[in-house]
């Protein structure tokens, strides 16, 4: 605002100054400097207010899930479908983790060409999991001379989930892992799919896309979707304590349940992960048959809020399922209790058998 009067004060001067001499040499070049000085404010605020009032913003990123430590290009574009160009064009854009409730903003500069605006691609990389929104909070276009300002709110966001690491060091045995699970069976001819087909029927809201039989709903004209059967009578629940006390540490949790599901996928393990929901004040469980239902199932965990108690998760699973239910428990490894299968990282440790 200060500068913005210092530059009318500056420009009244020069027209008195203008003025002065016309009047005492009676110049035709005064003159017209006089009319231009008098008019193009005039026009300078029309046109950037048009622009203002026309304008758009759309993001473009990529389609697909990403891993920490990818890098990946996120485009901004600021339309302009005016005729004439500003050349002033500030905008203020925040970046969100909202997984961790984190994030920061900052504003950039940028002309807004006539009938093209302008693109501005951002590398990013992310070093945290969880689900990133871009979103511009306000654009502000200033005429030529800097005299006038409008500003503009815009709803455009654009989401990219950021999954854990492929690779976390997880041990590639698995037999500590399968240890007192003698009533599960699996057949390698199904692929990783821990479940036979033993009916089908008409498609009902709430039904898996997966499980739509196509070949069979193009005869009948109707949707058509298998009922299946679990192959297993027990299958194995990887909890993921959803705290954060230490830097770092639920990213190590995250990790370690990402890579432990993924060497249960290649050896065709029935599993399910699952954790406690703040939000809802539910035990969330996600079966996990293949890669992409992994990915959905931490998609849906980065909508949870963490927690700061150490073993919520642990203690919400043996009063909900019993403390008969066996299962991999993924936290704080200082408050581990049961068989240590081992130590991930600084902070978190994966534990065994848990028993109240």
């Amino acid at each position: 605002m200060i500068k913005r009067i210092i530059r009318i004060i500056l420009y009244f001067i020069l027209f008195g100054i203008n003025v002065l001499v016309l009047w005492y040499f009676h110049s035709f070049t005064n003159l017209a400097i006089l009319v231009i000085m008098v008019l193009f404010p005039i026009v300078s605020i029309i046109v950037t207010r048009l622009v203002a009032e026309r304008m758009s913003v759309v993001f473009e990123g990529p389609y697909e899930n990403m891993n920490k430590g990818d890098e990946f290009e996120i485009r901004l574009r600021l339309l302009n479908p005016f005729y004439i160009g500003v050349m002033n064009c500030y905008f203020t854009m925040r970046v969100s983790n909202l997984f961790y409730d984190t994030g920061r903003q900052h504003v950039l500069r940028a002309p807004l060409r006539a009938r093209k605006g302008q693109t501005i691609t951002y590398p990013v990389t992310v070093m945290q999991s969880g689900r990133i929104i871009f979103e511009v909070l306000d654009v502000t276009l200033e005429d030529f001379l800097g005299f006038v300002a409008y500003h503009r709110s815009f709803d455009e966001k654009y989401v990219v989930y950021v999954l854990p690491n492929r690779e976390s060091g997880v041990l590639a045995d698995l037999n500590a892992y399968t240890e007192g699970m003698a009533e599960v069976e699996e057949s390698t001819k199904k692929g990783s799919d821990f479940s036979e087909v033993q009916d089908v029927r008409e498609y009902q809201p709430g039904d898996r896309l997966q499980n739509i039989h196509w070949k069979l709903s193009v005869k009948k004209d109707i949707l058509m979707v298998k009922e299946r059967v679990s192959m297993s009578s027990k299958q194995l629940f990887i909890l993921m304590e959803l705290h954060d006390n230490y830097d770092g540490m639920l990213e190590e949790v995250l990790d370690c349940a990402y890579g432990i599901a993924l060497l249960m996928l290649q050896n065709r393990i029935p599993f399910s992960i699952c954790w406690w929901s703040t939000e809802v004040q539910e035990l969330k469980i996600w079966k996990a048959d293949y890669e992409e239902a992994l990915e959905e199932g931490f998609r849906m965990l980065f909508y949870e809020r963490v927690y700061k108690e150490q073993t919520l998760g642990r203690d919400m699973m043996s009063t909900v399922r019993g403390d008969e239910q066996q299962f991999l428990w993924i936290g704080n490894r200082d408050y581990g209790i049961g068989e240590a299968l081992m130590e991930h990282g600084k902070y978190a440790g994966v534990f065994y058998g848990i028993q109240q």
